[in-house]
C-alpha cells in the first residue's frame, strides 16, 4: 500500500492512506443498483455503468446505446478489489463510485472505448467528471507517492 501525506492550505496536515493501485483513492460517494448479467462473465473492479432509462438498472457503458446507458452514472467498486464473477440471466445488486477521486488508470471499458470516446459531443473524460468523478492520472499519483 502506497501512503500519502495531503498537505491542507492551513498549513496544518492530514495523513491519509490511499492504496493507488486501487480505483478509489478518496472523498468517494457510491450508490447501488441493479445489474442483470447479459452473459456469464467477470466484471473488474473500475468497469464504467450507464444506467438504462425505462428499467432504471444499471449496465455496462456502451457509447453507441440508446437506452440511458451512453451516459456513465458510476464506475463499478467490488471492495475487496478484483472483480465479480456474474451469471446469466441472474440480477445482483452492484455498488458504483459515483462522486470522488478514481484511479483513470483502472478504469474498464467496453471494446474499442476510451476517455476520449466521444458521447453527444462530448468526451467520456467530461461527462465523468460532470457527475463529480475526478480522474486522477498515473503522473498525479506518483507525485502524491513521494
Amino acid at each position: 500500500m502506497s501512503s500519502i501525506t495531503e498537505v491542507v492550505k492551513t498549513g496544518n496536515q492530514l495523513n491519509t492512506s490511499y492504496d493507488v493501485s486501487k480505483v478509489a483513492l478518496g472523498d468517494n460517494e457510491f450508490i447501488q443498483g441493479q445489474f442483470t448479467a447479459a452473459a456469464s462473465e467477470d466484471i473488474a473492479e473500475g468497469t464504467v455503468f450507464g444506467r438504462v432509462h425505462a428499467t432504471g438498472f444499471f449496465k455496462k457503458h456502451d457509447k453507441d446505446a440508446t437506452d440511458g446507458s451512453q451516459y456513465p452514472v458510476g464506475v463499478f467498486y467490488n471492495g475487496i478489489g478484483g472483480s465479480k464473477t456474474v451469471v446469466n440471466g441472474t440480477t445482483y445488486t452492484i455498488t458504483l463510485i459515483s462522486k470522488g477521486k478514481v484511479n483513470s488508470s483502472m478504469l474498464v471499458f467496453a471494446t474499442g472505448e476510451s476517455l476520449d470516446s466521444v458521447v453527444s459531443d462530448r468526451q467520456l473524460r467530461d461527462h465523468l467528471a460532470g457527475i463529480g468523478l475526478v480522474l486522477e492520472t498515473g503522473s498525479q499519483l506518483a507525485a502524491l507517492d513521494n
